[in-house]
């Protein structure tokens, strides 16, 4: 028996119904192959951030095929099959990376879609930053930094240098392990006495380390010469490193980090002055107690006593009577005589 299938139809519906089913499920196959490249083309984007926007775009234009395709077989289906059910189209979303499906029930009559989501795009651009939160409460002080070590200093070397050369003193240690070298001027040598041998030299000058003591923090430090001024000993006080800084807050409440440590004086050598001979030497010190430079005045050595007198010369000659002269018989230094002649005359 035929069935009325509306204006403009003909034939059985009985037969037609198979062949539109199929021209369904054709459309549904079209929509699950557009699904298929949608998919792929979300995995590219996966691995290629520049076609992200592009993977994105299918994605989307496969959501609008598959709703295209949707809407296809839904105008297929009424405008050629007089189902007593009409037929139904259902989609479901199914996993990234998944195929597409396509399912068709005739009992009911229903067709099921199952479109896989697209892979997911490239991480946006980093938002802009929220505001501050409100701070959080004070953290416990950190404990304080351990002392810093003191410096030391120690004589190294100590060299007579040449009269009238300038006095010298240099740091072969370091900063904080300071070692001096002394380079200390001779005298200057004595003036001779009439005819006299030279005066012995003069001694030089001396300068040893006494004592080391070790100031309380922020003190300056000093330098006193317990010797004299011909054989200083000096003994130092240098301040210890000041207490290192208390730690910062702990934030959101958390316990504060320790202090550092404090940082060691230093100690650095600046001018090196001769003195003049028998006043005393000086250290004085133009830096600051954590970190000194110290200038040293260092007087010469004291002038050589005058020599003894030396022997009579050999001078004029002996003899002579009033009246007569001193002859030079030749260039010999002393070679004289007296005479009352000259050239063969008489005086």
């Amino acid at each position: 028996m035929s069935i009325y299938r509306g204006p403009g139809g003909s034939g059985d519906a009985t037969n037609d119904a198979s062949s539109q089913a199929a021209l369904a499920t054709q459309k549904a196959g079209e929509a699950s192959t557009s699904a298929t490249a949608s998919a792929a083309s979300a995995s590219a984007a996966a691995s290629s951030a520049s076609a992200a926007s592009t993977s994105a775009t299918n994605a989307a234009n496969s959501a609008t095929s598959a709703a295209t395709a949707k809407t296809a077989a839904e105008t297929a289906r009424d405008a050629t099959l007089n189902f007593g059910t009409a037929l139904q189209v259902a989609v479901s979303t199914l996993s990234a990376g998944s195929s597409a499906t396509v399912a068709y029930n005739s009992a009911t009559p229903l067709i099921t879609f199952g479109i896989p989501t697209g892979a997911t795009g490239s991480t946006g651009a980093t938002g802009a930053t929220g505001a501050t939160g409100s701070a959080g409460s004070n953290g416990t002080n950190g404990t304080n930094g351990t002392d810093g070590a003191a410096a030391t200093i120690a004589v190294g070397t100590v060299t007579t240098g040449a009269a009238g050369s300038s006095a010298a003193i240099t740091n072969v240690g370091t900063s904080a392990a300071a070692t001096f070298n002394f380079t200390i001027p001779r005298g200057d040598v004595g003036a001779t006495g009439a005819t006299g041998s030279t005066g012995a030299t003069g001694s030089a000058a001396t300068i040893a380390v006494g004592t080391t003591t070790t100031g309380a923090a922020g003190t300056s430090a000093s330098v006193t010469n317990s010797g004299t001024s011909s054989a200083a000993v000096f003994d130092f006080t240098i301040p210890q490193g000041a207490t290192g800084a208390t730690g910062a807050a702990g934030s959101n409440g958390t316990n504060g980090t320790n202090g550092t440590n404090g940082a060691a004086a230093t100690i650095a050598v600046g001018t090196t002055t001769t003195g003049a001979a028998g006043t005393s030497a000086s250290v004085t010190n133009s830096g600051t107690s954590s970190a000194a430079v110290f200038d040293f005045t260092v007087p010469q050595g004291a002038t050589g006593a005058t020599g003894a007198t030396g022997a009579t010369g050999a001078g004029v000659a002996a003899g002579g009577t009033a009246g007569q002269f001193l002859l030079k018989n030749s260039s010999t230094n002393y070679d004289t005589s007296w005479t009352s002649t000259i050239n063969g005359g008489t005086f």
